[in-house]
This record gives C-alpha cells, sequence and structure tokens, in this order.
C-alpha cells in the first residue's frame, strides 16, 4: 500500500520537493506518518507540527483527498491505499 504527500508553498523548499510517495501499513494514521515523515523532512515536519501542542500549526492545514483532516479525526484520521495527503499553507482567516 502506498500514498502521496503533496506538498505546497513554501514548505516545498522545507522537504525539498512538492510530492513524496511511501508505504504506508494498515491501520496508518496522519500522526505515524508525520513521524515516517519527520526522517526525511525534519524541517516539514517541525514546521507543521507545533512544539507546543503536537498537534497541527494553525499556520498550515492537512488534506486527505481534498477534505481538511479536521473535519475528520485530525491527526488519528487513517490512511488508506492510493490516498493523497496534501500539505498547504492555512488560508487567510482575515
Amino acid at each position: 500500500m502506498e500514498i502521496r504527500v503533496r506538498i505546497q508553498g513554501e514548505l516545498k523548499d522545507k522537504a525539498g520537493t512538492e510530492s513524496i510517495r511511501t508505504p504506508i501499513q494498515d491501520r496508518e494514521t496522519i500522526d505515524t506518518l508525520f513521524i515516517k515523515l519527520s526522517r526525511r523532512a525534519p524541517d516539514l515536519v517541525e514546521t507543521v507540527l507545533d512544539p507546543r501542542t503536537g498537534g497541527l500549526s494553525e499556520d498550515f492545514d492537512v488534506l486527505l483527498n481534498g477534505r481538511s483532516i479536521q473535519e475528520l479525526s485530525g491527526l488519528h484520521t487513517r490512511l488508506k491505499d492510493k490516498d493523497e495527503v496534501s500539505i498547504t499553507p492555512a488560508e487567510s482567516k482575515d
């Protein structure tokens, strides 16, 4: 099983790429995906996750197949084969 992670905006510089394909195991979550990504793109993960809370920084959005993980189960959202995760700067809330 494999998923694709799309990295957008200024985050591409942190990741060194705009797309990462990574294998996943059954019942893997967004949280465990970030653990994997921290080995490949530590600057990306340090930027996107809030070190105070361990949760997602308010400055970034994570989408699973075009839907915000905040509408699902947050970092505990489960992944499945062929999913696409997008990590993007948050839309302005002004």
